[in-house]
């Protein structure tokens, strides 16, 4: 059964690849592309990468969580928890005046969630690793688990992602074509499943 943050992580993929569909689109007929349809393939870089970044966010508190309530926290998620608890001293005070055990749940899991995108970076292979490490597990699961089909997975990430940057913090226009960006969503709808598998695995 896939995570929570797994069929968020589906939905924003799809999203993804509507910019390309949208591209292909408006690549039919004659004449020269318009400025903006040339930005779509671009956009869907940007997204889809935004999505995995999101998608380790949200997974880290299923697993934190989860492994926490069966008394299993491996040493790299307690660190992740002594770097909330000193971000947030009221929280465990907060946590324990919430009448509701689910209404706490989501409480512990919006700050795990909130600590990952403020203070931690998801781009890139070394945090894809790093969420394989959360969880108990070695990157090496992930990464050959992969590699028949994408036996550079990791650079290529990694390449991906130096061009998301170049996009977004720069400003800059590096030329992507549609079946790229195409590769790319596959890519990362590669790791993401396989991240999933393993955060049921840590579960167990």
């Amino acid at each position: 059964m896939p995570s929570e943050a797994k069929a968020v992580f589906d939905r924003n993929i799809t999203r993804a690849t509507y910019f390309l569909d949208i591209h292909e689109k408006a690549q039919e007929g004659a004449g020269a592309p318009t400025l903006a349809s040339r930005e779509l393939p671009r956009g869907a870089v940007v997204f889809a990468i935004g999505a995995l970044d999101a998608y380790i966010s949200q997974l880290m508190a299923e697993v934190i969580v989860a492994q926490v309530q069966t008394g299993q926290p491996v040493f790299e998620q307690r660190d992740v928890l002594k770097r909330i608890q000193a971000d947030l001293p009221t929280l465990a005070l907060e946590v324990a005046l919430i009448p509701d055990s689910a209404d706490r749940l989501e409480r512990v899991r919006g700050a795990i969630v909130g600590h990952f995108q403020d203070n931690v970076s998801n781009l890139g292979s070394k945090a894809v690793s790093a969420a394989v490490l959360r969880m108990g597990k070695r990157p090496a699961q992930l990464w050959d688990s992969i590699s028949e089909s994408y036996p550079r997975a990791a650079d290529e990430l990694d390449n991906w992602t130096e061009v998301r940057h170049k996009i977004v913090h720069r400003g800059q226009k590096p030329r992507v074509w549609r079946p790229q960006a195409r590769d790319l969503i596959q890519l990362i709808q590669a790791i993401a499943n396989r991240l999933d598998e393993l955060a049921f695995q840590a579960q167990d």
